[in-house]
């Protein structure tokens, strides 16, 4: 990936901003906090419809935080819709689709302009719902997506910014919980096998 670099006062900010918030995020063995969200409708659309995570109890979940914006999870996708399609019947895939990681009013990155996502960060649902949208159509994602909420109200229980990984059980409690992103695709695979591990010994 191009160079991210960011300057020391954005990432100093950035540090003290998610440290409250990374301190408090659910570990693994913690429940997971419930929180709704509006749905995505299958074209990408608002859809209106309004779904909380105690909706999935009784199913373990499968819980993924991105954006567009952010090049590293942009990168994942492929990989992210694999595991989707293999293992969508056994758990419940959820995306909590968060504020832009990389937009262009912000800590913009070379290779966004290079691949032609280049976003402001929203300041309305309608804004994060159209660029959401854009991703869900462009890479294929089929993985339901929940839209998080202008103050960043998921983002702010779970730590989910810039991207991070999930696996909450059928009773709702945390039981893989990736570090917090940018991360590499070894993350990826350790969460797929907890996802599949937990997918065996639940059936």
């Amino acid at each position: 990936l191009a160079n991210m670099t960011a300057p020391k006062q954005l990432i100093e900010k950035l540090q003290a901003e998610s440290q409250p918030i990374e301190a408090a995020a659910p570990k693994s063995g913690n429940a997971a906090p419930d929180f709704e969200a509006e749905c995505l409708s299958g074209n990408g659309q608002r859809s209106g419809e309004q779904l909380r995570l105690s909706d999935f109890r009784g199913r373990p979940i499968a819980l993924q935080f991105g954006s567009y914006t952010c090049p590293v999870w942009r990168a994942q996708i492929h990989r992210f819709n694999e595991i989707y399609e293999e293992l969508q019947k056994q758990l419940q895939f959820l995306i909590v689709y968060t504020r832009e990681a990389h937009p262009e009013d912000g800590w913009q990155v070379e290779i966004n302009h290079d691949q032609d996502v280049v976003y402001n960060q929203p300041t309305t649902i309608n804004e994060r719902a159209h660029i959401a949208s854009t991703c869900l159509t462009r890479h294929g994602i089929s993985t339901p997506v929940l839209l998080d909420d202008m103050d960043d109200s998921i983002n702010k229980v779970y730590s989910g910014w810039p991207e991070r990984l999930y696996l909450i059980d059928k009773d709702g409690i945390v039981r893989h919980r990736s570090v917090p992103g940018p991360f590499q695709m070894k993350a990826i695979e350790t969460w797929y096998e907890a996802l599949k591990e937990y997918a065996t010994v639940s059936t």
